[in-house]
């Protein structure tokens, strides 16, 4: 309930707000794998004592500390001496570590979601140890998602297999033969050339190319073991008995961003042609936050492969002349928020029990996937919102004025 009332209030302030903004043509797709930088996970590693020299540079080859080194992965690290932290939040986290409590497994690594993640608890736990922080950065779907999404693929959809073979090849048909069809008659928004001039767009529109694909993924492949985890972290419930061994479908754009899950039933021609045209549809919200979708933890440098410059997720506009001193945050980005959208539907991660006679789920209250907000231009000058707020104000400062005028 309280999920739903949150995702409400959004979805009103956001409504709100689409009034006076004006929208970006760019697909949204395209859109955020140029403008949005993918928000970070945190590792917290419990230890008693000196870590060791190889837990030392473990902890550095996930966030090197030179200032010279590149980071890749959207994640950085907080070590915590339970000897000498009082920290009563971390103490908080370390006291629901029941596993490496009993078996005192230290150092003990806890994987929390991106800031403002619905996702109830830790993304995961286990121990750290090299095995498990290679399985953490990476793996063979995350990296063959990347490798598509970069090449120019719209949306990659992940199907998380539920372990019955006549559930996920019954979802695995539906997703495939929907998005065949859905390439050849969805076409991408006509591009405005200001959208060009003004960096929202870096490659020539008629580049852009409406492509879908699929990614299996088995539930019980050791090497994905803490991709499936991120994906069932991503909603809150995703987790609950009532979707265990359900196939679910989750379709990744962008910077490797899951909109939402469709789930078992859920998963159908509508459905899936919702999301689709959401994701190639003209972006509607360039504000990343009030944008539905969780970012997934990966080691691609995506800037190293993508011709656009990174531009701050911000309407406050970059001091001329110290574009050379930005570095990229690793504790600072903003992390998402789900809005629902316009559209009426609910086809967030739906799914429906078998025999109830419905096909949707939306316990998440992820609504329909189009969010609208103020547009932010990208332009190094006030944006054309930021008129319309002082505007608004001096409204009401002269409404106030003359209130007063007339009472005297």
């Amino acid at each position: 309930m309280l999920y739903r009332i949150l995702c409400t209030v959004v979805v009103a302030s956001v409504a709100l707000s689409v009034a006076t903004a004006s929208a970006c043509s760019v697909p949204v797709f395209r859109y955020a794998l140029e403008q949005w930088q993918a928000d970070n996970l945190q590792i917290v590693v419990f230890h008693r004592g000196e870590l060791s020299a190889e837990q030392q540079a473990l902890v550095a080859r996930i966030e090197p500390k030179d200032l010279d080194a590149k980071f890749v992965a959207n994640v950085w690290v907080k070590t915590v001496d339970l000897d000498q932290a009082q920290d009563k939040d971390v103490l908080a986290l370390w006291e629901t570590q029941t596993e490496a409590k009993e078996s005192e497994s230290l150092p003990w690594m806890v994987v929390l979601p991106p800031p403002k993640s619905m996702a109830r608890g830790p993304v995961l736990a286990a121990s750290f140890t090299e095995a498990n922080v290679d399985n953490l950065l990476d793996s063979p779907a995350r990296t063959e998602l990347a490798k598509r999404l970069i090449k120019g693929d719209s949306v990659v959809w992940i199907l998380l297999e539920g372990g019955r073979k006549d559930k996920d090849a019954a979802a695995a048909e539906i997703l495939t033969t929907e998005l065949m069809r859905l390439e050849t008659v969805i076409e991408p928004p006509e591009i405005d050339p200001e959208d060009i001039a003004d960096g929202s767009l870096s490659i020539d529109p008629e580049a852009i190319k409406i492509k879908f694909s699929v990614i299996r993924v088995s539930r019980d492949d050791p090497k994905e073991k803490s991709f499936v985890e991120m994906l069932l972290a991503t909603e809150p419930d995703l987790r609950d008995a009532e979707f265990d061994g359900e196939p679910m479908a989750l379709p990744v754009f962008g910077r490797a961003r899951s909109l939402y899950a469709l789930i078992a039933k859920g998963i159908n021609a509508e459905t899936v042609e919702d999301a689709s045209r959401f994701l190639t549809g003209a972006c509607q919200c360039t504000i990343k936050a009030q944008n539905p979708g969780v970012d997934l933890l990966t080691s691609t440098e995506w800037d190293k492969h993508i011709d656009a410059v990174f531009k701050p997720d911000t309407s406050i506009p970059t001091l001329v002349g110290l574009g050379s001193f930005e570095k990229k945050d690793k504790t600072a980005t903003p992390a998402s928020s789900p809005t629902e959208g316009e559209t009426g539907k609910s086809p967030d991660h739906v799914a429906a029990a078998e025999g109830s006679g419905t096909d949707q789920h939306s316990s998440a209250t992820v609504a329909a996937p189009a969010p609208s907000s103020t547009a932010v231009r990208k332009s190094g000058g006030i944006s054309k919102t930021v008129f319309i707020l002082f505007g608004a104000l001096a409204l009401v400062v002269l409404g106030v004025s003359l209130t007063m005028g007339g009472r005297s």
